[in-house]
Parts: structure tokens; C-alpha cells; sequence
């Protein structure tokens, strides 16, 4: 905590979901405990599939829209899909794909009468709501700004 404390100029505290019976879990999918019955998942977002959103569909997202834990870049548009059950590497961190990421309405903007999941249906039909993947760590290490990433 005290790298981010120091990196944000706020004071944050390390909060751990670790437990014997994984009754907590950071966000809102039932991912992990589906594949393994383990609560621990890290969202992952591909910032070339929001760009490729962005410039079909003629309407200006950022990778933040959708609270992500991980956002990489320099792997082709929609790549991260064929990644669903196999293992990658992001730095010195092994992650297992688990499944790609629906995309609920808590992404759109009400102000700007933006339905995301509508939008990616709409435009990527082939693909439905989803975009990004969540994965688990099965590998621990160290992930870096500009670190590569090792697809299977």
C-alpha cells in the first residue's frame, strides 16, 4: 500500500479477498467460482478492442468505461477472445482466461443515451455484449507499464 500511497499522493490501504471459503470477491462476476468455485478474478481489457468499438461504431469510449482491473495494448482487436481457457503471461505474472466479459448496462451512459451492450451487439454481432475477459492468477510476479505479453 504504501507504493500507491506514495504513486496517488492519498493515503490507501491494502485490502486482501484471501480466505479458507473465498466468501468475498472483488466485483460482480461469478467467473471464477463457475470454473474453479474461487472468487478471485482480474478483469482485463484490450485497449485495441476498445478502439476498434470506437471506430466502428463512430462513438468515442475509453478503456476506463469499463473498470477493468488490467487494460493492455499491442495485441490485435478482439485477440483476447481466443485466449478463453488458455494461459498468458503479462510480465512475470501467469494469468488463466477464464471467460469473455459480458458487458451489463452500468457501462453506458445515461447522459448521452449510450447503451453499450446494445452498441456491441449492434456492431460486433459475431461477438455479442461482451468485451474483455476475466483470468486468475496462477502464476505470482511483477507487471509493469510496457511489459509484453506471452500468448499461448
Amino acid at each position: 500500500a504504501a507504493f500507491f500511497s506514495a504513486a496517488s499522493q492519498l493515503s490507501l490501504e491494502l485490502v486482501s479477498a484471501r480466505s479458507d471459503t473465498h466468501t468475498h470477491q472483488f466485483g460482480n462476476t461469478g467467473s471464477g467460482v463457475k470454473h474453479n468455485n474461487d472468487t478471485r478474478t482480474v478483469h482485463i481489457v484490450n485497449a485495441a478492442t476498445v478502439r476498434n468499438v470506437c471506430e466502428v461504431s463512430g462513438v468515442d469510449l475509453s478503456p476506463e468505461r469499463f473498470r477493468s482491473n488490467l487494460v493492455i495494448d499491442g495485441v490485435a482487436p478482439w485477440k483476447e477472445f481466443d485466449w478463453v481457457g488458455k494461459n498468458i503471461k503479462v510480465g512475470t505474472v501467469t494469468f488463466r482466461v477464464l471467460s469473455r466479459t459480458v458487458r451489463c448496462a452500468g457501462v453506458s451512459d445515461d447522459e448521452k443515451e449510450l447503451d453499450v451492450p446494445g452498441l456491441l451487439q449492434e456492431h460486433f454481432p459475431q461477438h455479442g455484449p461482451y468485451l474483455g475477459v476475466y483470468a486468475q492468477c496462477v502464476g505470482g510476479g511483477t507487471i509493469s507499464l510496457g511489459d509484453t505479453i506471452l500468448e499461448p
